[in-house]
């Protein structure tokens, strides 16, 4: 699935916040409207790149890639299965423990950028425990590459002007469990 981060208006966003221009695999172009302008680098970008160095195929982004549609999402061609609000329902309940999940570790993740600071592994192990009953299965050292990787595209994002993009590929990643639906 092919992903562009736009920015909307001006330094960090200016008024108009981040668009997300979604091309599925199924042919659905979708877009997702953002109002995340106090922040250096769009929240959903974070969620993007937390979700892949994490490996959690069944948060925001892998149900999306399923056919998930969240609110703030709007087809722009395409067309949607017959079933894809039944569908999307199904996906968001059967995904909801690993989307927050995902809202957790990307919430951390976004934090340490803004902030200038390291994550926590063990705040973001503890947030873990909380969603999921088995021991947090990334090594210790996937906090920092998130992070890291997160300032690489946070730089990249801020030299960005308006309606230029930050264009990324989502798939699920090696070694992880394919989203229930996922075909």
């Amino acid at each position: 699935m092919r992903v562009s981060f736009r920015r909307v208006d001006g330094p960090k966003g200016g008024d108009g916040g981040s668009v997300a221009v979604i091309e599925r695999l199924d042919g659905v172009s979708l877009r997702m409207h953002s109002y995340d302008r106090t922040f250096s680098v769009p929240h959903d970008l974070a969620h993007f790149v937390a979700e892949q160095e994490f490996r959690l195929s069944r948060g925001v982004w892998g149900s999306i890639a399923a056919g998930a549609m969240f609110g703030s999402m709007t087809v722009v061609d395409g067309r949607l299965r017959h079933d894809s609000r039944q569908r999307s329902r199904e996906l968001m309940r059967a995904n909801q423990r690993e989307i927050r999940l995902a809202e957790i570790v990307a919430g951390a993740v976004h934090d340490a950028v803004e902030r200038d600071a390291p994550p926590s592994a063990a705040d973001i192990a503890s947030a873990w425990q909380i969603y999921r009953t088995d021991t947090p299965s990334f090594p210790p050292d996937v906090p920092v590459r998130a992070v890291a990787r997160l300032n690489v595209l946070r730089a990249v994002w801020q030299a960005l002007g308006p309606d230029e993009s930050i264009d990324l590929t989502w798939s699920l990643p090696a070694g992880s469990r394919r989203a229930r639906g996922q075909r």
